[in-house]
């Protein structure tokens, strides 16, 4: 049903729906002028709403999200086949969501619910589709695209442009590149560039040293990192034997829960249909 212009109320220059819920201090709130609050939001403590941006419900967002002007967080999803039932958009805390960002509540074909972790940066004019998952301290630099269906992990850094198709996963502290096109599963702890050729699927290139110096990695847990990413992507025959490569790290004395999860992770995606490891 739509909402008429009776449901909204102004507060601090904003339209605020009568069933949307606000930190109970007005303190703790700041809306600008011509922001839109819809119907069955529920905003944390300490928000920031910039002119211009809308939140629609069924939404919830934790403490301290930022959502800068034109940004649209909790729309329909883009699903021809949905016909308005009641999904939902799942956000954590201290959020920050820049100018243009679309993050759409879920479809009816998944779990019901969109889901935003912690701590994650979404540049102007990224988008994150229905039924997705972002987890924590994820930054997606401006313009990327996430399809329905995906699962962004932890610590992961997306830059411009790139665009993934739905159901893919991309694992913990990888970083993939500008304009990449990504239609299969991501390793964690790589790099993943474009080579030269015709077209913009990324490939492994070396691991994310960058970002896992960042997070605090130990050196020994990197060391292991590289052998691994030697073994698994420079050498033939590894990549398609999982249990191969466990006895050529062991041999190396390269085994360390980082690499058990990047081994967990190919076997995964080499048993998925297209690459990918649906239902994860």
């Amino acid at each position: 049903m739509q909402s008429q212009p009776d449901d909204y109320r102004l507060f601090q220059g904003a339209w605020v729906h009568l069933r949307a819920q606000l930190p109970e201090d007005p303190s703790e709130i700041h809306l600008e002028p011509g922001a839109l609050i819809g119907a069955d939001v529920e905003l944390g403590p300490g928000p920031w709403v910039g002119a211009g941006a809308v939140i629609y419900g069924p939404t919830r967002m934790g403490v301290k999200n930022q959502i800068h002007p034109k940004a649209v967080i909790g729309g329909a999803p883009q699903d021809l086949s949905y016909a308005g039932q009641p999904t939902r958009l799942e956000v954590g805390d201290r959020n920050v969501f820049r100018e243009g960002v679309t993050i759409s509540r879920a479809s009816t074909k998944g779990s019901g619910v969109t889901r935003i972790g912690n701590d994650n940066f979404f540049m102007a004019y990224s988008h994150v589709g229905h039924d997705s998952i972002v987890e924590n301290r994820v930054v997606l630099a401006n313009g990327v695209l996430i399809a329905g269906h995906c699962r962004i992990e932890s610590n992961v850094n997306l830059a411009g442009g790139c665009a993934i198709v739905q159901f893919c996963t991309i694992g913990r502290f990888a970083f993939v590149c500008g304009t990449a096109g990504v239609r299969k599963d991501l390793e964690p702890f790589i790099s993943h560039d474009i080579r030269t050729g015709l077209h913009h699927e990324p490939q492994p290139t070396c691991i994310n040293e960058v970002g896992l110096k960042r997070a605090g990695a130990s050196p020994e847990t990197i060391q292991k990192l590289r052998s691994a990413y030697k073994v698994l992507f420079l050498q033939d025959g590894f990549l398609s034997s999982p249990e191969a490569a466990r006895k050529e790290l062991e041999r190396r004395a390269a085994i360390c829960p980082e690499t058990e999860e990047l081994l967990g992770f190919i076997e995964r995606k080499r048993q998925g249909k297209y690459g990918r490891a649906l239902g994860r």
